[in-house]
């Protein structure tokens, strides 16, 4: 037989409902429903004998107890009900009605979850937890007034979950609604709007401002916050009821975006239609992130939108897709879930508004940031958006890349193309595209520093140039961009660090990885320091006298006066000057003593950087420098000596004994730089230096840098070097057994000891001994090219000796003969001893004119020097009668004569003895077959030209530089043009207007002139290259006016040339007039009257010849016509990489006999590596 069922039988027997007139003291009726709750908890159900339960439950839906004024009542009957329900599930014992009491009764219990601390949390849990796993709940749907109930519901856990509650609580919530959902006939709209209302809050707290670092200091796209539990419980209905859920919420955002975009115009559609869009486009990504599955129909209404015509619309739209584009892909990848909508906001980077290709710049870059499947199609699509044509497009591309994070830009940019077009956008011609640019690059090579210091080969390579592209910033000439990169270099490059040794191994590392022409940006920050220095202290001075105005008038009007005069200098340095001159009044105005001492402490050679870094921070913070801290910090950047700080030269000195970190050879540049730039700053530390001297023979690692450091340093301050003999002695061994260069710089630090002459003789003899054989013949060498310009009186009497045998044995005479596989160039390590010893001759030569005090007696021993000089030029390096000189060292002694010619026309004297036709030979040598010697002697020209060391007459010379083949080098030559013509502007003189005639008469005498029309055509574009690189609005008149009178005059120099002349001018009126055309300028003749050269014009013979003259036209047929191809006005580019250079016309031969030939076979001959600036060999 079948077992017979055992039923559980209900022991409890006790009223609970009272009766009229029988009430139930709370207490007991707690004690009863307590009972009845435990005993009714235990049965299992279908375990239990139902009848026995009947009255319990009729008396449990009592409106006393369902309403009863106890709390603890109320809790237990709640219990007590669920325990019914889930003992008579499926069918409960109660009529609609009944159960409608008692949902009701169930929602005001379970608002008791809010409150943790309540006696009877306990209950109310249990509550929750029973609803939630009987499934009780699903009884509301059935009801009258379900959905009332169901929306209460929902209100009501929304409300009371809290972020900091049991996550079991927040479970059961999500179980129940999720049942509510799922048996539901339908979902009211309110309860929809309830659910989408959780993201809109999750939004809120995600949109709030926070800060967080992944230990490399860089950004983060990390949830290190905590969303609401509401939002949680929204997320979990969406997931589990996708398949409701997506027909609702599609029909949600229907209503909303497709009522908008349908709409007749653009015009229709208001702000707050709008607002609502962005609200909703906001929502479509927080549910996406949540649960994509139910978007599935919202999706193509997104794809719509992309291509509406409204522009806000697609804004939002392109904005939208690319966020949920950009969500890690989970349970479904949107870009194979929805292929053509990706497909479609792919293609809105070309949208013809520029705020969509923003966006979608934006977009990409979080897609970046956050996947790994689609990298290649967006990086490439990022890297575009940054060379964009809206400016708009490029700035939002930097920040978007200023978001990601270091990690990120290291694995997804191994393509260089983003990160070189993001360094181009430094250069861009809109400020706040260049301020971005510039940010973010300082803030990667932050972050990235530690990797490239420890060596990482693979950041090194991606992200060590960095710091090169900010201190080409400095090549523009651009006063806003020079402020960023000072704010980039102290604050983000080389930030302040409190370990001397960490620092300067940072600056260090820095200039390691800098290349050629940021290396001597940086080089030249220490020597504006050193001159923005000295005015801030003058500055400071004045203002301490001046005592905000409290002195004498008369005094006070003359010390106004100096203030203002610098103030003035001041405001041109910066971008707006009156802002600055304006606040440098406010500053003296003002008078604060303490900020006077904290300005002298950071220019003053004797602050350690300590004293510098406290003294910046404390004006940083002042109150009363609040207001002009904009023009105070960028002056105080470039004022305050942080770079070659007196606590940095002893990590220096260290670096530069260590081998084993790659740094070495830098420290020994940075010393060497020390020693010419600042010197005083090595007083503390020169004993370091003269000990490594003393303590090593000639040949150690950096011994070269650690002798040209202390003959700087000599030579400044000669009274701090040691005088003892073992020093002496040490320095004798390195001039006499060293290289030529250690003995150079070994021997300009004993020419500055007390002992010099003494030694000078020992030297001398050494040097004298004129044998060829001798390895050391080369530093002997060395030693009198220092001596006869340091101890000429002791050389004197040996010099007739010294020439004759530099003249007969070693110029005049080639060791090395000329062969057929001669190269054009060869590197220092390869060039011979006796090309070597050719250039050395030449230099003792040079040095004992340098060293000539008589006018007389320097005049006489010049004549035939400079001849030399000049037949070296002209003759393209070749001296042997034989000429059997090799090419390499032809190349190395036209150099060599060039460069020394030049620095003989520093000298006054010497410089009156040069020809006006020696400076055009001279100009043979920026139009050299090779690129070293082209290189090598502008670079020269340029530094000595920038020192005002050379007369205005040598100005034209760069022009002739516009056949240059390497753009890059033309590029920085036009800077560099540019950056005079601004400081001639602000000295109000018109040196660069005026050379243009000079320029005319040298292409007059150029051997290539030629009057047909190719050959003119080809000297119009010297005249062009003039004309772009200096040409305004302000100075066209100026310029013509000299082309002008280039033709009412006659060539001083020879007769027959000034026909040539007469050419050159009606060529450049031609081209001037075309750039006034190209530009829509209306030039205006010129008011002033200005005389012409007269070592290079005379006045014409006659009135009548001179209107015969001004009445001919020169021109051929032909040239005006082809001009306006020629003449086109250059205008600053958008580059995206560095530009392919063109095939080209090479320049002239360095002999200027030949015709230029139009081809680059000559720029395909050199090797692309500019002699060093310090190299012995080029004759410097």
């Amino acid at each position: 037989m079948p077992a017979v069922q055992s039923w559980e039988r209900l022991k409890f027997d006790q009223p609970l409902a009272p009766k009229a007139g029988k009430p139930i003291a709370v207490s007991e009726l707690l004690k009863r429903l307590q009972a009845v709750h435990v005993e009714l908890s235990k049965f299992d159900q279908g375990s239990v004998d139902l009848r026995t339960v009947d009255k319990v439950a009729q008396d449990l839906v009592s409106n006393n107890l369902l309403h009863h004024r106890d709390k603890g009542v109320r809790a237990y009957v709640g219990c007590c009900l669920a325990d019914i329900l889930r003992l008579y599930a499926p069918d409960a014992p109660y009529t609609a009605t009944q159960l409608q009491s008692i949902f009701e009764h169930f929602v005001l219990q379970m608002k008791g979850l809010s409150d943790p601390e309540s006696p009877y949390f306990l209950q109310y849990c249990y509550l929750l937890e029973s609803l939630s796993q009987v499934k009780s709940v699903v009884l509301v749907s059935d009801l009258p007034n379900g959905e009332d109930l169901m929306a209460d519901i929902f209100t009501m856990f929304f409300d009371i979950v809290q972020p900091d509650g049991l996550k079991n609580l927040e479970f059961h919530m999500g179980e129940i609604l999720v049942q509510l959902i799922e048996e539901a006939p339908t979902i009211p709209s309110d309860v929809i709007t309830l659910i989408i209302a959780q993201f809109l809050r999750a939004k809120a707290v995600e949109d709030k401002p926070r800060s967080s670092s992944n230990g490399k200091g860089s950004k983060v796209q990390s949830s290190l916050y905590q969303l609401p539990p509401a939002y949680n419980i929204a997320k979990t209905i969406c997931i589990n009821c996708s398949d409701r859920m997506s027909r609702h919420i599609s029909q949600y955002f229907t209503d909303v975006i497709y009522d908008i975009t349908t709409k007749s115009s653009a015009d229709d559609i208001s702000d707050t239609d709008l607002e609502e869009l962005k609200k909703a486009h906001s929502l479509i990504v927080m549910i996406w992130k949540a649960a994509p599955e139910v978007l599935q129909n919202v999706i193509p209404q997104l794809e719509q939108e992309l291509f509406v015509d409204n522009t806000q619309m697609r804004i939002m739209a392109t904005e939208t897709v690319g966020m949920i584009a950009g969500d890690i892909p989970g349970r479904v990848n949107f870009t194979s879930a929805h292929p053509t909508c990706w497909d479609a906001w792919f293609g809105r980077q070309n949208d013809k508004n520029p705020s969509v290709r923003a966006k979608w710049a934006e977009g990409c870059a979080y897609i970046i940031g956050n996947r790994t499947d689609v990298v290649k199609g967006t990086v490439e699509g990022l890297a575009a958006k940054l060379i964009d044509n809206d400016d708009k497009v490029r700035l939002a591309a930097c920040k978007a890349i200023g978001n990601l994070d270091y990690k990120c830009i290291v694995r997804k940019f191994r393509n260089e193309q983003v990160l070189n077009n993001l360094a181009e956008r430094a250069k861009d011609r809109k400020y706040a595209v260049r301020a971005e640019a510039v940010k973010v690059l300082g803030n990667i090579y932050d972050v990235a520093y530690e990797d490239i210091a420890a060596n990482d080969e693979e950041i090194i390579a991606q992200l060590a140039w960095i710091p090169s592209r900010i201190f080409e910033i400095f090549y523009l000439n651009n006063k806003e961009t020079t402020v960023l990169s000072d704010y980039c270099i102290y604050e983000q490059l080389m930030p302040f660090e409190a370990d001397d040794t960490k620092r300067v191994t940072r600056m260090l590392t820095v200039v390691k990885y800098l290349d050629e022409k940021p290396r001597k940006a940086f080089n030249a920050i220490p020597i504006r320091q050193r001159t923005m220095a000295q005015i801030l202290r003058t500055y400071v001075e004045l203002c301490e006298k001046y005592n905000g105005g409290v002195i004498e008038d008369k005094e006070g009007e003359d010390l106004k006066g100096k203030l203002d005069r610098l103030i003035k200098w001041m405001g041109e340095q910066l971008p707006d000057p009156s802002k600055t001159e304006a606040h440098m009044t406010k500053f003296y105005m003002i008078n604060d003593r303490r900020m006077y001492k904290l300005i002298k402490d950071c220019t003053t050679s004797e602050s350690d950087i300590k004293t510098v870094h406290k003294a910046l921070t404390e004006l940083s913070n002042r109150q009363s420098a609040a207001s002009i801290l904009e023009t105070l910090m960028p002056l105080m950047y470039r004022s305050s000596l942080i770079f070659y700080n007196r606590s940095n030269i002893p990590p220096i000195v260290e670096a530069s004994k260590r081998t084993n970190d790659g740094l070495s050879a830098v420290a020994h540049e940075l010393l060497k730089d020390i020693s010419t730039s600042m010197p005083a700053v090595l007083k503390a530390h020169i004993q370091d230096l003269t000990q490594e001297i003393q303590q090593n023979q000639p040949g150690f690692d950096g011994s070269v840098d650690t002798l040209k450091a202390c003959a700087g340093f000599a030579k400044r301050f000669p009274g701090d070097m040691p005088q003892g003999r073992q020093f002496l002695e040490a320095l004798a061994n390195f001039a006499t057994s060293g290289s030529p260069e250690e003995a150079k710089h070994a021997v300009n630090i004993i020419l500055q000891s007390k002992k010099r002459e003494a030694y000078a003789r020992d030297l001398l003899a050494v040097a004298t001994k004129f044998d060829m054989s001798d390895p050391a013949f080369l530093s002997q060498l060395a030693i009198l090219s220092e001596l006869v310009r340091g101890a000429s009186a002791i050389v004197e009497p040996e010099i007739d000796k010294i020439t004759a045998f530099l003249i007969k044995e070693v110029l005049m005479k080639n060791r090395v003969k000329a062969s057929e596989d001669d190269k054009d160039w060869v590197d220092d390590s390869q060039l011979e001893v006796d090309c070597k010893a050719k250039i050395l001759a030449l230099r003792i030569m040079v040095n004992r004119l340098r060293a000539a005090e008589e006018v007389e007696a320097a005049k006489e021993i010049a004549q035939p020097v400079l001849k030399l000089l000049n037949c070296l030029i002209v003759g393209s390096g070749e001296m042997s009668k034989a000429q059997d000189t090799p090419v390499h060292f032809k190349s190395r002694l036209r150099l060599a004569g060039g460069l020394l010619l030049l620095k003989l026309a520093k000298i006054p004297v010497y410089e009156k003895m040069i020809q006006p036709q020696d400076i055009n030979h001279l100009a043979f040598l920026v139009q050299d077959r090779d690129f070293q010697v082209r290189q090598a002697f502008i670079d020269k020209l340029k530094r000595y030209l920038a020192a005002d060391s050379l007369p205005e007459k040598y100005i034209p010379i760069v022009f002739l530089m516009a056949y240059e083949p390497e753009e890059d080098v033309k590029d920085e030559l036009v800077t560099w043009i540019r950056a005079r013509l601004a400081m001639q502007q602000q000295q109000k003189t018109i040196v660069m207007e005026r050379c243009f005639a000079r320029l005319l008469h040298m292409l007059a005498h150029h051997p290539d002139y030629g009057t047909d029309v190719d050959d003119l055509l080809d000297f119009a574009q010297y005249i062009i290259f003039y004309m772009n690189a200096t040409v305004s609005e302000q100075n066209i008149s100026l310029i013509f006016y000299f082309a002008q009178r280039v033709k009412q005059v006659r060539d001083a120099i020879s007769e027959k040339t000034s026909e040539n002349l007469y050419y050159m001018s009606d060529l450049a009126q031609a081209i001037i007039r075309q750039f006034e055309e190209a530009h829509n300028w209306s030039m205006q003749t010129w008011p002033g009257k200005a005389s012409l050269p007269a070592d290079l014009f005379r006045a014409m013979p006659s009135a009548s010849f001179a209107q015969k003259i001004a009445h001919t036209t020169f021109l051929p047929a032909g040239v005006l016509e082809r001009l306006p191809q020629l003449a086109k006005v250059k205008t600053p580019k958008l580059k995206a990489t560095p530009a392919e250079k063109p095939a080209s016309i090479s320049t002239a031969g360095s002999s200027g006999s030949k015709k230029r030939k139009k081809s680059n076979e000559s720029a395909k001959k050199k090797v692309k590596k500019a002699p060093d600036s310090d190299d012995e060999w080029t004759g410097k």
